[in-house]
């Protein structure tokens, strides 16, 4: 068989070639370069290093020098035999990088260099990973299929790197179960724990937690494209319709440049929002610890994780401004979704232009379309039912929290100073608009808490998860129902009140079709909660409240919790898991199937004939 070499930047082609091979092929370099880093990351997974820790080393080594001469031989591993490829420069670039850093070591006994070795290894092993999610889905083509395993794989690989001694403090041990929660919990950007994160992982497990909350919240195949960018490669057809799949079908020549400012706002954001956060924590903390904890809490943030340094949340920090104003801008952003942000950079952009050119008296340059130019519907949409529901949240909270209660809600373990029955003053207005303002944008899907769980109302609880079944925006690093849906939903009873036969919204008309997917949409979100409440209800012996709570605090990825998390049983713990990954992967999946059967067309149709209604 012949084959003609050629650059497509993500992986081995040869004209012909079946499919099975070009996958063998991209799992024999990832398990290369996989056991690589594995054994970096081992060299370093013990609080007492192991006397043969230069077998971890070389070991790694030889796997790189495999890994980089299957590179250059295009593949020509054991039985697979491809055409050669011509890498992009900066990704060849890399690979010698992480060779010299061998060779130094080996001659001079650098310790640094290790580290380049180690770094260079890692963006080779997500680039890596991200082909061969790409060469998959060209295998099996389903966009439901593509996501789903990617997380299953990420919470995979972290549960392990939890598992390493070196991630928890000395004499203690984390459990399996443990581990697979907790990584769960942050893969799917969720924040509910069963143990401290602060106090109960050291450093090293507090980075891998750290890590994999970026890696969940953008998903392994954006976050895979980005490292592809940067290393130089270029994306093929089938790279570009893989991510248009995953990105909802977004057109394929935006594709490129959608990643793109998928990374610049990522990096962007979260570095502002952890310069802002410095100033934050206690004065005894070095400028490194500083660092750790600003980066840690604004990628938690952004990413509408949850998790945090502190034991108590951010109950420490209840009316530093930081918190309202850092903590919560990068919640509000990170929940509006990146096809919003982009949409408003690019109509901000343009009428920036226009305001320019009409102060200087030029004539105003049409470049962009028309649809650049513009807030799109999805763009209104979002605005306007975020900044709804903002208020409801304030209002509903703030109105619980000032309602006098009697002494009988007092004696459940709230004392008079939490929840004074006596006048409104000032001070205490203010402080509760404060604590409702934070809890109804944490309550989207968020799950960081100023103001102790067992301290809010009855009505402030019903309200938060009125807001964590709805959650963030499509697109976004948040879960829940989605914003979109649920003005969709809400669209429809208006015009259906109204007696339209059609929903409209902004002088737009949207779709049936498009209504009958926020519907299936719901109504599945509605039967995850649903069977957790129930399952959970088997073998938990808490009140009610606190078990509907907790699964639509898991369904919705937000990690809000009224305090039975960690004494789960064996039994919830696993219900929990699978219903925070459900709740994260489930819509994504869903809207995937509903999209790629959108063409379908039907052979035959069904009498009509009416039911009754009421």
């Amino acid at each position: 068989m012949s084959g003609k070499p050629n650059d497509h930047g993500g992986g081995v082609r040869q004209v012909g070639a079946a499919p099975e091979v070009r996958v063998g092929v991209l799992l024999t370099r990832l398990v290369f370069i996989g056991a690589c880093v594995l054994c970096a990351v081992l060299q370093y997974g013990f609080h007492t290093p192991p006397a043969p820790v230069w077998v971890l080393r070389w070991s790694g080594a030889a796997l790189f020098g495999f890994y980089a001469i299957d590179k250059m031989l295009g593949g020509r591993v054991g039985r697979y035999a491809l055409a050669g490829i011509k890498r992009s420069w900066l990704e060849t670039a890399t690979v010698c990088i992480g060779l010299i850093g061998i060779a130094a070591d080996v001659i001079g006994d650098v310790g640094g260099a290790w580290r380049v070795f180690e770094v260079s290894a890692l963006l080779l092993l997500l680039t890596e990973f991200w082909t061969l999610q790409v060469a998959l889905s060209r295998r099996f083509y389903k966009p439901g299929v593509l996501m789903p395993s990617s997380f299953i794989a990420l919470i995979a690989a972290g549960t392990v790197l939890l598992k390493l001694p070196l991630a928890v403090p000395p004499g203690q041990s984390i459990s399996w179960l443990d581990a697979l929660f907790t990584m769960t919990s942050a893969v799917c950007v969720t924040g509910l724990i069963v143990r401290d994160t602060a106090t109960q992982f050291t450093p090293m497990g507090q980075t891998i937690i750290g890590v994999f909350i970026q890696l969940g919240g953008l998903g392994i195949i954006v976050f895979g494209s980005m490292v592809a960018m940067l290393l130089g490669s270029r994306f093929t057809l089938r790279q570009n319709l893989s991510l248009s799949s995953m990105l909802q079908d977004m057109p394929l020549n935006k594709t490129r440049s959608f990643i793109g400012f998928v990374v610049l706002t990522t990096l962007g954001i979260e570095l502002a929002g952890a310069l802002a956060l410095m100033t934050l924590w206690p004065s005894n903390t070095t400028l490194a610890q500083r660092f750790g904890l600003s980066v840690f809490h604004a990628v938690s943030a952004f990413c509408n994780a949850g998790f945090s340094m502190q034991s108590d949340s951010l109950e420490s920090y209840r009316y530093a401004w930081q918190v309202h104003v850092v903590i919560a801008g990068l919640l509000v952003v990170g929940g509006l979704g990146f096809p919003v942000l982009s949409n408003l950079w690019q109509a901000g952009k343009w009428r920036w232009r226009a305001w320019r050119d009409s102060r200087a008296g030029r004539r105003v340059a049409v470049q962009e379309p028309v649809a650049s130019r513009r807030l799109s519907l999805h763009t209104k949409l979002v605005l306007c039912t975020s900044a709804g529901l903002y208020l409801y949240g304030v209002l509903g909270i703030a109105a619980g929290q000032l309602k006098p209660y009697s002494d009988a809600y007092f004696q459940q373990g709230v004392t008079a100073n939490q929840h004074p029955s006596g006048e409104l003053t000032l001070s205490r207005v203010g402080g509760v608009l404060a604590d409702a303002s934070f809890l109804s944008l944490t309550s989207r899907t968020a799950g960081f808490n100023t103001t102790p769980m067992d301290e809010v109302s009855p009505l402030g609880r019903f309200v938060a998860m009125t807001l964590m079944i709805i959650g963030a925006s499509p697109g976004s690093t948040g879960g829940g129902m989605k914003t979109a849906t649920v003005a969709v939903l809400l669209l429809t009873v208006i015009a259906t009140a109204r007696q339209r036969a059609r929903t409209e919204a902004f002088a737009r008309q949207l779709h049936e079709s498009l209504v009958r997917k926020a519907a299936t949409m719901a109504a599945c979100f509605i039967m995850l909660i649903t069977t957790a409440t129930g399952l959970l209800c088997l073998s938990e012996p808490y009140p009610f409240e606190k078990i509907v709570f907790e699964a639509v605090s898991a369904a919705s990825t937000t990690g809000l919790s009224l305090g039975i998390t960690g004494d789960l049983t064996g039994f919830g713990k696993a219900v929990i898991i699978a219903t925070m990954y459900l709740g994260r992967v489930g819509p994504l999946a869903l809207l995937g199937v509903l999209m790629f059967n959108t063409q379908r067309q039907e052979l035959y149709t069904y009498p009509h004939e009416d039911v009754m209604m009421g």
